[in-house]
């Protein structure tokens, strides 16, 4: 009786797919038309949660060839489209994507959060707004984790995790994990320790969707996508070939149960 009550209390493990792909910057119709597919063989890996990178919907370096006009609607259309994905496909979405605020007249770098019933549970603003490339959005406010499933996730958008108090902030409002969707690309600006060192200072979970692929300016090649528990990767994929990775995660420490990524190659 003791041995069929723990297995009742087990928690199922939390399957994340990580859709490592390379978004261009001057074409969002192909970049949508491609996460369907990417979106649509992940669900076929049978995921809880998919992530993708930053700016998957528009490439991250689009404004100067396609400006911001057109996320007034196609933004709008775009997280339409994929609410109703996961809705039919019984499966949670993070997208990064822009989008515009009407309240505010304001744009944003955005990772938007679907769940499974295709409804928009939440939203972070990239905070740490760099300039230049990402001189189009204006900086996110609000640190506030998302409740999916009765757990607490901390969003982040790449440069978010560069300094301490986001990620310390989301951490004592009662995150168990923190997620980051990133176009990080290696090099001498590339990342030197900062997820490590904000799982190390939350004593979180790092899951880290980041892309590939050669932008107009930044070569993303061999950017790594990764899951970082007690200050150190466990798990990465740093490949120039897109794929689709999975890796299932327990339930309550959100720690993941293999050292390396189920990886399906992508093109």
């Amino acid at each position: 009786m003791a041995k069929l009550k723990a297995t009742l209390n087990e928690k199922k493990p939390i399957r994340i797919a990580l859709l490592h792909f390379a978004p261009c910057y001057d074409n969002i119709q192909s970049n949508v038309a491609l996460l369907e597919t990417l979106f649509l063989k992940a669900v076929e890996l049978q995921p809880d949660l998919i992530l993708t990178p930053e700016l998957a919907v528009s490439g991250y370096e689009f404004y100067k060839i396609l400006g911001r006009e057109w996320i007034k609607e196609d933004g709008k259309k775009v997280i339409e489209k994929f609410s109703h994905l996961a809705r039919k496909n019984k499966v949670a979405l993070v997208l990064g994507s822009p989008i515009y605020d009407a309240k505010s007249d304001k744009y944003y770098n955005a990772a938007i959060f679907i769940n499974e019933q295709g409804q928009v549970i939440g939203e972070h603003h990239k905070i740490l707004v760099l300039p230049g490339a990402e001189a189009w959005s204006s900086p996110g406010v609000e640190i506030k984790p998302v409740e999916w499933r009765g757990h607490k996730i901390g969003l982040l958008i790449c440069a978010d995790a560069y300094k301490e108090s986001i990620a310390e902030k989301l951490a004592q409002q009662g995150a168990e994990v923190l997620i980051s969707l990133a176009a990080w690309a290696p090099g001498e600006h590339g990342p030197s320790g900062e997820w490590e060192q904000r799982s190390k200072d939350t004593g979180l979970c790092v899951l880290v969707c980041n892309r590939t692929g050669k932008g107009a300016l930044v070569n993303f090649d061999g950017s790594s996508s990764v899951v970082v528990a007690g200050g150190r990767k466990v798990v990465e994929y740093a490949e120039k070939q897109p794929a689709i990775l999975t890796i299932d995660v327990d339930a309550d420490h959100w720690l993941p149960s293999s050292k390396k990524f189920t990886v399906l190659k992508a093109r």
